[in-house]
């Protein structure tokens, strides 16, 4: 028989272990019993310290609850680690998460003072019992005050520590987006960053459209693109997403799907609980909004996020504000410098017309001369029969080559002059179709000679333009020329005329020789062309765009390389004002 080890007094440790556990639970069914006349006192000399730093009446009433109710958890049990736990918990409440850390030891003795008070007034008639409840209850109660006090200064250390590892964030956030330019990168960054400072699953920013009653744009992170693709459209700003463009406040929500104004979420949209979302203002205006989902390692957001939000948001309209403007200022530089290429180009061609004109007087007045007097000797010529005389046979044949080239030479010097002397068009109502039609049966005959087909492609109903008719026929059949000469065997011209707002546009596509990538820049320049010598004196493109400006439209040259073809696009505005007159 082994015979059980006893204390110094004799008494056996399992008695006195029953003992204090006996007088726990009286102690413990006291201060429950008790619970809310100790509570109100404890607030009031909380009050009366100057301890209560803060919150609302519900707020301090629910605080008091929950701590009081640790409190006496933290006194049931004798594991250090849940009574730490519990502690840490306390300590997180807002009635001592106001207080300094000298305060906090003083809340703590307040209500170990208040408890103690109230035991001495419970057994006070049975000093034996008073003296082992206190034996029980002050070392306990001490205990809990090293825990909670260390717990409390963790805990701040934790908020200071993420205090200053947020705020790192938010500076670091600030000198990304003051780097980005491009407003499209500002907006994925903006959300990107929030989910990083603020430890959201998800982020999106929506901005809003011209009438600021929906999203034009939603971009979004943490959502792949095979789950964007599985939850199809994104959103216009409908529900609890229309809800913050409405209010233009920020909306933060412990449970979205709890919320009656979330509704229309796609069949395949993630699952998203908590919600958090900001307007970003930018100059006065809402320009868009912030939104954050599924909070990480939380069940919610709190209101430190929330203002960390703002602060954000803040941010990114500065760097929208900045992006906006170097847009504008791209826009504007790249508008100045169209502006001062076309000066440049316009005092170039009115150089060029300068010259051409005086070219074409100078050699004008000789060629004439030339021309006269080889048609008067080819009258001799005719009337002597030269022909038939031995030694002056070849003379005829001769002067009819002299009178041919001067006539090729007097068609470039009237090229010259067209293109110097570019007149006022006359405007009047046409139908372009019929106009494109006219022009095509003119050529059409030499196309099919040369095995060369030339297909229209027009839109039916084209609006009804104010052009001059000989001028803009001049151009098409130019350009159709310039095409079919750009086919060395079979191939295909197509024509084709469609609206397009505000205007229409005239397409002129060959399946051709192409133009290499740098000739495409030169191609409406004066003089330069890419046939050979005597095949062309490279006005003809120039002449075009001329009378096309002159109608207040467009022509652009596009080519995908050599042997792949040519695309002139030719746009005239459809409305009468839009076009320049020179009045």
């Amino acid at each position: 028989m082994v015979k059980r080890s006893r204390g110094k007094s004799g008494t056996d440790p399992r008695q006195v272990r029953v003992q204090l556990d006996r007088v726990l639970r009286e102690m413990l069914a006291h201060f429950q019993r008790r619970e809310e006349p100790l509570r109100r006192q404890w607030m009031k000399e909380m009050e009366t310290r100057g301890y209560l730093r803060g919150g609302t009446s519900e707020e301090l009433e629910a605080d008091s609850v929950a701590i009081y109710e640790t409190y006496l958890t933290c006194l049931a049990t004798r594991h250090y680690h849940k009574a730490q736990a519990l502690a840490k918990a306390m300590a997180a409440r807002g009635v001592l998460r106001r207080l300094t850390p000298k305060h906090i030891f003083g809340a703590l003795l307040t209500l170990q003072g208040v408890c103690e008070e109230s035991l001495t007034q419970k057994f006070g008639e049975r000093p034996d019992r008073l003296i082992q409840v206190l034996e029980l209850f002050k070392p306990v109660a001490n205990r809990i005050l090293v825990i909670v006090a260390l717990a409390f200064l963790q805990e701040r250390e934790g908020v200071v520590r993420r205090g200053v590892e947020q705020f790192r964030a938010l500076v670091e956030a600030g000198m990304v987006l003051a780097k980005e330019l491009s407003l499209e990168s500002v907006l994925q960054k903006i959300a990107a960053l929030a989910c990083k400072v603020l430890g959201a699953k998800y982020g999106a920013v929506g901005v809003l459209n011209e009438d600021g009653q929906g999203l034009s744009q939603f971009i979004t992170v943490g959502i792949d693109e095979e789950a964007k693709a599985r939850i199809g459209p994104l959103p216009v700003g409908k529900g609890i997403l229309g809800v913050v463009v409405g209010e233009e406040k920020p909306l933060r929500l412990k449970d979205l799907t709890s919320d009656p104004r979330a509704h229309g979420f796609p069949s395949h949209h993630p699952p998203m609980r908590s919600f958090l979302g900001v307007p970003i203002v930018s100059k006065g205006k809402v320009f868009g909004n912030l939104y954050l989902t599924e909070k990480q390692g939380a069940e919610e957001f709190s209101k430190e996020d929330e203002a960390l939000a703002v602060t954000l948001a803040a941010q990114a309209a500065i760097a929208v504000e900045n992006a906006s403007l170097y847009e504008e200022v791209r826009r504007s530089y790249e508008q100045l410098r169209r502006s001062q290429d076309l000066l440049l180009r316009q005092e170039k061609l009115a150089s060029l017309g300068r010259l051409a004109a005086g070219l074409a007087h100078e050699i004008n007045n000789p060629l004439s001369s030339v021309a006269g007097f080889a048609e008067a000797l080819g009258r001799r010529a005719r009337s002597a029969r030269l022909e038939e005389v031995e030694g002056f046979r070849d003379v005829p044949e001769y002067l009819a080559f002299i009178q041919q080239e001067v006539g090729r030479a007097t068609a470039i010097v009237r090229r010259l002059l067209d293109f110097a002397r570019q007149r006022e068009p006359s405007f009047e109502a046409l139908d372009l179709a019929s106009l494109i039609q006219d022009t095509v049966a003119l050529i059409s005959h030499q196309a099919a000679v040369t095995n060369k087909r030339i297909v229209l492609d027009l839109a039916p109903g084209l609006p009804v333009v104010q052009v001059d008719r000989q001028m803009l026929q001049q151009v098409v059949l130019n350009l159709l020329t310039n095409a079919l000469d750009a086919i060395e065997d079979e191939g295909e011209v197509r024509i084709t005329a469609l609206p397009a707002p505000g205007q229409v546009e005239v397409l002129v596509r060959d399946t051709g020789s192409g133009i290499p990538p740098e000739h495409l820049a030169k191609v409406l320049d004066p003089f330069f062309t890419t046939k050979g010598v005597g095949k062309g004196t490279g006005l003809g493109l120039a002449i075009c765009q001329g009378i096309i400006e002159q109608h207040g439209g467009s022509i652009e040259v596009r080519s995908e390389g050599v042997g792949k073809g040519t695309t002139v696009a030719i746009r005239l505005p459809v409305v009468a004002q839009q076009r320049r007159t020179g009045a």
